[in-house]
Formats: C-alpha cells, sequence, structure tokens
C-alpha cells in the first residue's frame, strides 16, 4: 500500500488489494491511542518520535497493545519494508496473546495484509482469510471503535468473494454504524464502490466538518478515491471542487493538489497541470501518487520532449507504480525515441 500519509494516508493498493489501509490510520473514539503521550505524538504526526515511544515501552511490556498498535502504524506511515517485518511480528503475538484486544487484532489485520500484498498477489490471497478473522476479531471486541469497523468495511469491498469478500456484509457494517455521520460516510464509500462517483462526493461532502479524527481521514481518502473515480470516467470537472477543497484545507499535504492537477490537466490546462504536479511533489504524501509520470505526461502534452523523456525514464527506473502505469511510460518513451 503505497501506504500513504499519517491520519488518512499510512491511506490491500487504493485498497485492501492496492494498499489502502495504509493510509487509513486508526482513531478510538475520537482518538486513536488511549494513551495521552502517543496521542499527542500521533495527532503532531511526529512518526519517528511515536516509533521511538513504542519501542521504549516495549522492552519492558512487550504485551502493550498500545505501543504495539503504535509501532504499527508509525511502520505504515514510513512505508519503511523492514520496520513493518518487525512490526509485524510484534502484531501478531498480541494478536495471539490478546484474541479479544482490538488494537492487537487491528494492527495485525490491517498490517499483514499491507506485508503480504508488498510480496506479491498469491501471497495476499494466502493471508486474506487471516486478515479477514483479525478485522473481525477487533470490531467484534471494541463494535464502537470506528477504525476496526472503516477497516472490516474495506476488506468486505476490495476482497474477491472467494477471499471473504462480501458487499451485503459492508453495507450491514455501514448500516449500524453508531454515530450518524459514520452511517452517511461509509454510504458514500457504497456509492463509491458501485462507481457512482457523483453521488459518492456529494454524500461524503455532506458529512459534518467536525468529527472524529478516524473518520475526518476516511472521509478525505474516500473524496479522493471518488474524484479520481470521476476523472477517470470522464467527470473531471464534476471533481475539480473536493479536490480545490482538499487543496485549500489541506495546503501541505499533496492529494488535493495532485487531484486538481489531474483534473486540469484533463480539462485540457497541461501548464496550470504541470505547475501543480510540480508543487505536489514538494508536498507531504507526494510519494503514494505517480507524481513524476503524470508530470512526464503534462511535459509531452506542452511539447517538452526532451525534459517528459527524463520523467518517463525516472519513473520507469524507480519501478513503483500501477502495472498500467509503467507499461505506459514505456510505452512513451518509445514514442519520444528514450
Amino acid at each position: 500500500m503505497t501506504f500513504p500519509s499519517a491520519s488518512s494516508s499510512l491511506r490491500f493498493v487504493a485498497s485492501l488489494l492496492c494498499g489502502v489501509l495504509v493510509g487509513w490510520i486508526p482513531a478510538a473514539n475520537a482518538q486513536t491511542f488511549k494513551d495521552p503521550a502517543l496521542e499527542a505524538l500521533y495527532t503532531a504526526e511526529k512518526t519517528e518520535e511515536l516509533q521511538r515511544l513504542a519501542q521504549q515501552r516495549l522492552v519492558s511490556q512487550p504485551g502493550d497493545a498500545q505501543a504495539v498498535l503504535a509501532l504499527v502504524l508509525a511502520a505504515m506511515e514510513r512505508d519503511d519494508p523492514p520496520a513493518r517485518a518487525k512490526a509485524l511480528e510484534r502484531a501478531q503475538a498480541c494478536a495471539e496473546n490478546q484474541p479479544q484486544s482490538a488494537p492487537c487484532q487491528y494492527a495485525y489485520g490491517v498490517l499483514l495484509g499491507v506485508q503480504a500484498m508488498s510480496e506479491g498477489m498469491v501471497k495476499a490471497a494466502r493471508s486474506a482469510g487471516t486478515v479477514k478473522a483479525a478485522l473481525i476479531a477487533a470490531h467484534q471486541a471494541e463494535p464502537a471503535w470506528y477504525p476496526a469497523r472503516s477497516a472490516l468495511l474495506e476488506f468486505y469491498l476490495v476482497a474477491p468473494g472467494f477471499m471473504g469478500g462480501s458487499a451485503a456484509k459492508a453495507a450491514e457494517l455501514a448500516r449500524t454504524a453508531p454515530k450518524p455521520e459514520q452511517v452517511a460516510a461509509m454510504q458514500g464509500r457504497l456509492l463509491m464502490q458501485d462507481k457512482e462517483f457523483e453521488a459518492a462526493l456529494a454524500a461524503l461532502a455532506k458529512v459534518p466538518a467536525a468529527m472524529d479524527p478516524a473518520l475526518a481521514a476516511d472521509v478525505r481518502g474516500w473524496s479522493v478515491q471518488a474524484g479520481l473515480g470521476a476523472i477517470s470516467a470522464g467527470q473531471a470537472a464534476k471533481a475539480q471542487g473536493v479536490f480545490e477543497r482538499l487543496a485549500r484545507e489541506r495546503p501541505g499535504h499533496a492529494d488535493g493538489v495532485y487531484g486538481l492537477a489531474r483534473v486540469r490537466g484533463e480539462l485540457g490546462d497541461w501548464s496550470e497541470s504541470l505547475r501543480l504536479y510540480e508543487r505536489a511533489a514538494t508536498l507531504k504524501g507526494a510519494v503514494a501518487w505517480p507524481v513524476t509520470y503524470r508530470t512526464g505526461i503534462a511535459l509531452q502534452k506542452l511539447g517538452r520532449v526532451d525534459e517528459a523523456k527524463v520523467a518517463f525514464q525516472r519513473f520507469v527506473s524507480a519501478g513503483k507504480g500501477q502495472k498500467q502505469s509503467l507499461e505506459d511510460a514505456r510505452k512513451r518513451l518509445e514514442q519520444l525515441g528514450g
């Protein structure tokens, strides 16, 4: 999962199988952590300090569920494979030793999904049953804890039926959420799953601004996905508003600016699109998006061939991104004589 930003974007890659959970950092009943020290570091996005404190606490208290959760979220936020592998060992032990602990089960289920996906689709498929069981256990242990409900909803929506996915179970989770704003947001997610992107954007926009941190992160992440879905469906103009709002509300984060760059390009304003891509590349969470690839397209559209070739070559050489994007970048390089 590229596992986008903190809070939303540790944002299974666009889903369990695509890595969406990575950005969905939890918040327990308005807070992610019951421990004030961990919560303070988490909300301030001080990831390295959060990881360090978690490691210190686990030295003396190996079964500290809050510290295990912090270790997992920090490893995901940093998108650090070695750190994820070590955190996964801790999370598995925590889940096995504390089967009724929602933080332990959640941490294990989410991180196992991320780690398995990073090792390929075969590994992801083999781990799906364990991921599902852990997420169900987390939800059953604390039904009012929004992150567990959200993660299980996502699993049901993105996993194929033979791996445990179920649209009906996802709808039930949305319908029975304990707060009306949670119901509304999850209904927006269901609309997006049905490719009703305009309706999804409208539903998510109506969710009250004052909400729990985890729900706010989901609304942002789902709004970005719905907006990008609308663009892919040839409805870029309908996505412009949400990306303008995200760019305005979170100027230091890349998601809104990146989405707005996509919109401007689809509407034919490639100069502005390029400017926005260049800006997005400097912002937090840019690693989650194929900014270099899209920059190459904008440069190509503007006739700046040599610069476009450099961008495409850099994207291909990095080898990170969706298979379709990598293949398209190679084709464009060939067309440009790269």
